[in-house]
């Protein structure tokens, strides 16, 4: 696994939301989304609930 797209997994589940972990990573929040994106194509999974209110990991199966 790219440790980017670990990084950016560890900071939207610490902080609950895309833009909160693209400030605290630097980089902006399409960056986010790209590789969350990414790493939901490598695991075959989607690993978040997004919303207006922020993003949660989804239910476990």
């Amino acid at each position: 696994m790219d440790i980017e797209l670990a990084r950016t997994f560890l900071e939207i589940v610490r902080h609950g939301s895309l833009a909160a972990a693209a400030e605290k990573l630097h980089v902006t929040q399409t960056a986010i989304t790209a590789r969350v994106q990414k790493l939901e194509s490598q695991l075959g999974s989607t690993l978040f609930v997004r919303n207006r209110a922020g993003a949660r990991l989804t239910p476990q199966r």
